[in-house]
């Protein structure tokens, strides 16, 4: 009889799982909405998780704190933020930061195992849709029939966008995210891999969004030169010539590339995305240097930043509400020099542990972040807080993934 029972909730647990691994895979395609109820439906899965195998499953309290040295820093500078109620709401955004790992600990190797392979499958391929949307709806806003410019549909890729409502930038990200899971555990059909290959790509610098498209081909290359495959790396090398060629004969994206290299549009030019960028990484390290490195609380970092943009003559950007557009300078302003620290150390601990067992893919996914941190405050926004977790965290708890990678040595 129990033996049956056993059986019985084994089954249950594999369904449950597969279910909310393609739920959560999905979480590309949900509205914005509905994607916190990913991670609802993943926690419920670790703690029915949790009351199956009850004692047998430890959790990694140590490397739970250790990631979550941010959320407590976070938490601590609520003692010196004036406004504690946008204070407490921007805290309530970190909360997948602390569950998610915790729910990772929670769950048995074997549900770990399956919950990663539906996840990965599902998010590639609704990322692949997401590019096929766009094309479509570029198609519908007149786009390729010179209706309309660029600039113009990504405003409704932004807020029009079938109820998605995604910003270009996340997109982009969420499509590098897509091709590095391809490049490290694809399909088994090859043609196949390459075609959504080509469809991610495609999504990718249509979007034009110059930091994801920087920070991917950045770890890509590292992931396949630390794989030692050379015949990859040269097909990788071919694929973004080719596209990015391609992709310089419509103005807009050539445009948003090759004002990298005017001055004219970088040194305090609001109007260009190179130039705002500049701005507000300037003026956000004269307010880290002004708090003496040590922050100003979650709760206060958006009006100290408008009034220093105001005080500085940048009146339109003041009204924007325009964060720090890099993670870094984010944390400094947030929560000090000290607070930075933390979550550094929290970040190397993972990344040195990656090295020490030679985990070349846990290395690029912690690089690829690491990377697009420098062009986005990618941790303002709920969605990429979810992201992040679930991706980082597949890495760090997952079992399945030491094993696979300590195969490749």
């Amino acid at each position: 009889m129990k033996i049956e029972k056993d059986r019985e909730l084994n089954v249950f647990m594999d369904k449950a799982a597969n279910l909310v691994a393609f739920f959560c895979g999905l979480f590309v395609l949900l509205p914005f909405k509905l994607k916190p109820y990913t991670v609802f439906a993943f926690v419920l899965l670790a703690l029915f998780s949790k009351i199956k195998f009850k004692n047998r499953l430890k959790c990694d309290w140590k490397s739970i704190l250790i990631y979550n040295f941010f959320t407590i820093c976070c938490a601590l500078s609520l003692f010196y933020s004036n406004d504690l109620h946008r204070g407490f709401t921007i805290l309530g955004r970190y909360v997948p930061l602390l569950l998610i790992p915790i729910a990772f600990s929670f769950l048995s190797s074997d549900t770990k195992e399956k919950f990663n392979q539906i996840f990965i499958k599902t998010f590639i391929l609704a990322s692949c849709l997401y590019s096929v949307l766009i094309f479509i709806y570029l198609f519908k806003l007149g786009y390729f029939s010179n209706e309309h410019d660029l600039s113009y549909c990504y405003s409704y890729i932004t807020f029009e966008f079938y109820g998605i409502n995604e910003h270009p930038i996340y997109i982009s990200v969420y499509f590098s995210i897509a091709l590095l899971l391809l490049l490290i555990k694809g399909f088994e059909n090859r043609i196949i891999n390459v075609i959504l290959f080509l469809l991610l790509i495609s999504g990718l610098f249509i979007l034009s969004r110059k930091g994801p498209i920087i920070s991917f081909f950045i770890v890509s290359f590292l992931l396949l030169i630390l794989k030692k495959e050379r015949l990859q790396l040269y097909k990788l090398i071919v694929v973004f010539i080719g596209v990015f060629s391609v992709s310089l004969f419509i103005p807009e994206i050539k445009n948003r590339f090759l004002e990298v290299l005017d001055t004219n549009k970088v040194l305090n030019n609001s109007e260009t995305s190179t130039g705002i960028r500049k701005i507000l990484w300037k003026n956000s390290w004269e307010l880290i240097q002004k708090s003496d490195y040590l922050g100003y609380g979650i709760g206060d970092v958006q009006e100290v930043l408008r009034k220093q943009l105001a005080e500085n003559g940048f009146i339109i950007l003041s009204k924007e509400n325009y964060n720090a557009h890099n993670e870094y300078l984010q944390m400094g302003l947030a929560i000090g020099f000290l607070g930075f620290l933390l979550f550094l150390s929290s970040f190397f601990f993972f990344l040195f542990s990656f090295i020490k067992k030679r985990n070349s893919s846990g290395i690029v996914v912690f690089l690829f972040f690491s990377l697009v941190f420098l062009f986005e405050s990618f941790l303002e926004r709920q969605n990429g807080i979810i992201i992040y977790s679930f991706i980082t965290c597949m890495f760090i708890f997952s079992s399945d993934f030491a094993k696979n990678l300590r195969d490749e040595t």
